[in-house]
Parts: structure tokens; C-alpha cells; sequence
């Protein structure tokens, strides 16, 4: 009886053993995690951060693409502007000579 509880002892004890290496890797890995995490939080507001840079890039690209199409418009009214002003002062001219 006492060679049965020995030997029942000894398989109770490598069961312990294996069960605390097991746990030693548990919590090397829930380690591994928490850094993992950490880095990926990291990450996710990096990410955000350059989102927010390349839509205020985009909006300022928007209002530089603007400005000749602005321009244009511009140089455009006055050059019809000034014609129409050279056309009504010739024929001013014309008609009051």
C-alpha cells in the first residue's frame, strides 16, 4: 500500500511540476500579449494621426487646385470687361466724331 502512495506521489508531483513550466509559459506569453497590445495601440493612433494629416493635406490640395480655375476667372471677366469697354469707346468715338 505505501509503494501504491509513493508511487502515486511521484506521478502528483511531475503533474505539479509540469503544471507550474506550463504556467511559467502562460505567463511569459501574457507578456508577449501585453506588449503586442501596447504596440498596437500605438499603432492604431499613429495611424489615426496620419489620417488626420492626409485629409488636411487633401483639403489644402482642394483650395490649391482652386486658385487658377479662381484666377481664370478673373483675368477672364476682365479681359471681356476691358473689351466691351474698348468696343463701346471706339464706337463712342464713331458716333460722336
Amino acid at each position: 500500500m505505501e509503494e501504491h502512495i509513493t508511487e502515486r506521489l511521484a506521478i502528483c508531483e511531475a503533474n505539479d511540476s509540469n503544471i507550474f513550466h506550463q504556467l511559467n509559459e502562460i505567463k511569459s506569453e501574457v507578456k508577449d500579449i501585453r506588449r503586442l497590445t501596447s504596440a498596437v495601440e500605438k499603432i492604431a493612433v499613429q495611424t489615426k494621426n496620419s489620417a488626420d494629416k492626409i485629409n488636411s493635406i487633401d483639403k489644402r490640395l482642394d483650395s490649391v487646385e482652386k486658385l487658377p480655375s479662381d484666377d481664370l476667372r478673373y483675368y477672364r471677366r476682365f479681359i471681356i470687361t476691358t473689351l466691351i469697354g474698348a468696343v463701346l469707346g471706339v464706337a463712342a468715338a464713331i458716333l460722336f466724331k
